[in-house]
């Protein structure tokens, strides 16, 4: 199969989507920039280390609203085109759902072709997604076997271990 084909097995469509353009400055972390702010703004050393410790802060939850608005569905912030946030979360979900494909085959095979379809109703209906690939395209499944689409849980996989004497 050829990758192009595999893309369109999973459902990509068109180029994928360019990653939204950041608005804000980067922001110096070294202890000599906060020795040059404390210099410039004649501020102390703390002074400086504290404010640039707020900065980070600030910085930190202005990523953490970017990171919803892409996995979780939130409100997309101020500075982002609404529109290019919609084409990189949709570009997510399609690289999740191209992994989950090749992680849990059987998964992909029970969606047929509303593959595309499943895993984006599977997505809308997370919060977040799971912590890792293995965890979303067993979620998948499990989500699929709900409403009747899987059969039930395959039998476990044997390990190369399991072939040792006195080892199962």
């Amino acid at each position: 199969m050829t990758p192009m084909e595999a893309r369109r097995l999973a459902g990509a469509q068109g180029p994928p989507a360019q990653p939204p353009q950041l608005t804000a400055p980067p922001l110096e972390v070294s202890e000599q920039a906060a020795r040059e702010d404390a210099a410039r703004e004649r501020v102390s050393p703390e002074e400086a280390r504290e404010q640039g410790e707020e900065r980070r802060r600030r910085l930190a939850e202005a990523q953490g609203r970017v990171v919803a608005a892409l996995v979780a569905g939130a409100e997309v912030p101020e500075g982002f085109d609404p529109e290019r946030m919609r084409a990189q979360a949709v570009s997510l979900i399609s690289k999740r759902r191209a992994i989950v494909a090749r992680l849990r085959p059987d998964a992909a095979a029970a969606a047929g072709p509303g593959l595309a379809a499943e895993f984006a109703a599977y997505a809308q209906a997370r919060a977040t997604p799971p912590p890792g690939y293995r965890a979303d395209a067993d979620d998948f499944a499990a989500w699929l076997r709900e409403r009747g689409r899987m059969p039930g849980e395959p039998p476990p996989k044997r390990r190369w271990w399991s072939r040792l004497p006195g080892i199962r």
